[in-house]
């Protein structure tokens, strides 16, 4: 497999080449920005968006000026979601391509194999990934923008409490992503007095996963958590219908997209899911902290692309957001060290996944104070703000 494969190239401003430059070049109106995303693949749709959020907020950005007058020459690869190809493009963006940051890439699997990579070569990498594992223990040069798995267990573990539900049977993918997801409700579900009944996992290509239905109804369990990303959550949904599982259904953020309810139907009825704000701007109260980034941020989406935001459109928005914060904080310096010193010094701001507020020590700028979760329940075959 090529490493070039899809590569896309943006650029706004006196030059189009992406030749290398001499050591000094950073002191010209430019700033290079690597994007490592899964346009393609088992993952596309999380990074087909997230791609298109790029690409459309380079434009704005350039077309306000840059960040602090320096124009975005970005630079896109394709990682298909393969770990292994996404460390070479990654290599390459550094080592051929100059970037001064890199964001991305889309899942979890993908950002573990670039973390020590980031660390080695010095660059700031801003991570798409949902798990905590990619930024706790914090290092030197890896953030991320989306919410920790924890942060949404805490979330749909105290929704659970406040629905007066003892006990839980977690349903969980395989992968980087089920695992890590799965490890931490265990974790939160001690620490809030919640009993895990039941834990089962599913592989990543599993079509059927009424056995693990069947032990979870068995143990008792008062509701399901399932912890995936589409197709699993989907499957398991039509599963739990066509066994007639009559408990309350609850999934993570990795399931928050209008994809669950156009593939799982009717069988989406009433599923809970713990979502970013983007998933649902309309149902925004008028005094919501985010409701007026979330809900440009959709609009400028929805008209440029003519579809619905998904919430992985946020993770690339407030990547980009905290990269224009970091060089203003840098007094407009483009160099990859004083980037990642600006984030670790300290870094707020409202973005669409959350009330930021990056430290030394915390590099995903988000807890659970950050008020980052909405509960969502399909009704009527739409998202709404559960009750």
């Amino acid at each position: 497999m090529k490493m070039t494969r899809r590569l896309v190239v943006m650029a706004v401003g006196s030059t189009l080449s992406l030749a290398a430059a001499a050591p000094g070049w950073t002191q010209t109106k430019e700033i290079r920005i690597g994007a490592l995303i899964a346009a393609s693949g088992p993952t596309a749709f999380i990074g087909a968006s997230q791609k298109n959020a790029f690409e459309m907020l380079v434009e704005q950005i350039n077309a306000r000026g840059g960040i602090e007058g320096h124009q975005i020459k970005a630079v896109l690869y394709d990682t298909e979601g393969n770990s292994t190809l996404a460390a070479q493009q990654f290599q390459r963006l550094v080592q051929s391509d100059n970037v001064d940051v890199v964001i991305g890439p889309s899942s979890t699997g993908e950002s573990l194999a670039l973390r020590p990579l980031a660390n080695e070569l010095k660059v700031p990498l801003i991570s798409f990934a949902g798990a905590e594992v990619v930024t706790n223990p914090p290092t030197p040069y890896v953030f991320k923008t989306p919410p920790t798995d924890r942060i949404v267990a805490e979330h749909i573990l105290g929704f659970m409490k406040y629905k007066n539900i003892k006990s839980v049977g977690i349903l969980s993918s395989a992968d980087g992503f089920g695992q890590a997801g799965a490890s931490t409700v265990k974790q939160v579900a001690e620490q809030l007095g919640v009993k895990v009944a039941a834990a089962e996992e599913f592989g990543p290509r599993d079509t059927d996963m009424t056995p693990q239905l069947l032990k979870i109804r068995g143990s008792g369990a008062e509701a399901l958590l399932i912890w995936s990303v589409n197709p699993g959550p989907t499957i398991i949904l039509r599963n739990a219908t066509a066994i007639g599982f009559n408990k309350p259904i609850f999934n993570s953020y990795g399931a928050a997209s209008n994809q669950l309810i156009q593939q799982a139907g009717a069988a989406a009825e009433k599923t809970y899911v713990s979502s970013m704000r983007l998933l649902a701007p309309d149902s925004l109260p008028a005094d919501d902290p985010m409701r007026e980034v979330v809900t440009r941020l959709a609009k400028d989406y929805k008209e440029r692309f003519k579809a619905d935001a998904t919430t992985f459109v946020a993770h690339p928005y407030d990547a980009m957001v905290l990269v224009e914060k970091a060089v203003q904080k840098a007094g407009g310096k483009v160099d990859r060290e004083e980037i990642a010193k600006a984030i670790r010094s300290g870094i707020s701001f409202p973005g669409a996944n959350g009330l930021f507020r990056f430290t030394e020590q915390n590099h995903n700028g988000l807890d659970g104070s950050s008020q980052s979760m909405v509960m969502l329940q399909v009704q009527g075959g739409r998202f709404t703000v559960a009750k």
